[in-house]
């Protein structure tokens, strides 16, 4: 037993003691830096290992998933916007960090509100958001940065024009904007996906 004049040890957290077992290299990775994305120049960021399957990016996000079918990247709708206060090419400012890089081409789930094309029965096609948004008139419009353009391996019945939806999508992601006179109109492409309906 310990004197009584002797400090307690300090309490480590969990993530710490992760940190001390990784190898050198887990402190400082490069994903997405390998990336060509058109367009845009990846910049690079601060992404840590912080678990088997976590990863801290830029001292604010937490990511997880490993980018794989199995166990596809798990990324916020805050993670995705974050985008938009660097990536500004109608400033002429083709930045893209590489914490959006790396979501390239790696297998992503997330959940958001869905808009389907309003002309057709079914349909391979559609948009999930993180707002709702009909297609027109009600809701909030989204942005290149919040909204994901959806191609399903298989078509979906739509449903009633101004019925809003809610689900789940899994998909291998392409970071692809699309530009149009210097406007970015799109960003995000999930390809191969799934929808789960959440309601």
């Amino acid at each position: 037993m310990a004197p009584a004049d002797t400090p307690a040890e300090p309490a480590v957290a969990p993530t710490e003691v992760y940190m001390t077992r990784m190898a050198p290299e887990e402190t400082g990775l490069d994903l997405g830096m390998d990336r060509t994305i058109a367009h845009a120049t990846v910049v690079p960021g601060t992404i840590v290992r912080t678990g088997p399957t976590e990863l801290r990016v830029d001292g604010e996000f937490e990511l997880k998933g490993s980018g794989t079918l199995e166990d596809p990247y798990l990324p916020s709708w805050e993670y995705l916007f974050s985008a938009g206060g660097v990536y500004k090419p109608r400033q002429g400012v083709d930045d893209l960090p590489q914490r959006i890089a790396l979501l390239d081409d790696q297998w992503v789930t997330i959940a958001g509100h869905t808009a389907f094309p309003l002309v057709t029965g079914e349909s391979s096609e559609m948009l999930v958001m993180l707002n709702q948004w009909d297609g027109c008139c009600i809701g909030v419009p989204p942005t290149p940065f919040d909204a994901i353009e959806v191609r399903l391996q298989e078509a979906v019945p739509t449903g009633p024009k101004h019925s809003f939806n809610y689900g789940t999508v899994t998909g291998r992601m392409k970071v692809d904007p699309y530009l149009i006179q210097d406007w970015l109109v799109g960003l995000y492409i999930l390809e191969e996906s799934e929808l789960r309906d959440d309601l």
